[in-house]
């Protein structure tokens, strides 16, 4: 992963996925097991799973799994209640 420093500059520039990025891409990153109909079944959460990233940050994809998605933070145990979304966000 980054250093906090370098999260800082990119902030800016960062960019969760949504279901219709994940439609776009599908064929772009070799998921060809899951035809299109059942992978625009799934839910957002789940293409974060199967596709293994979250954002976009600068123009490159990145997994930020167990951050929050919106400050990008490491979430701790107990937010998981809040799904993804750290006490401040």
């Amino acid at each position: 992963m980054m250093s906090t420093s370098e999260l800082k500059k990119t902030t800016q520039n960062k960019r969760l996925l949504t279901k219709k990025d994940f439609l776009n891409m599908s064929f772009d990153f070799g998921v060809r097991k899951y035809g299109l109909a059942e992978i625009k079944k799934m839910k957002v959460s789940e293409l974060r799973e199967l596709f293994k990233i979250t954002h976009v940050i600068d123009g490159k994809y990145k997994n930020y799994t167990g951050y929050c998605f919106s400050c990008l933070t490491p979430l701790k145990a107990d937010y998981t209640r809040f799904e993804n979304y750290c006490l401040d966000c």
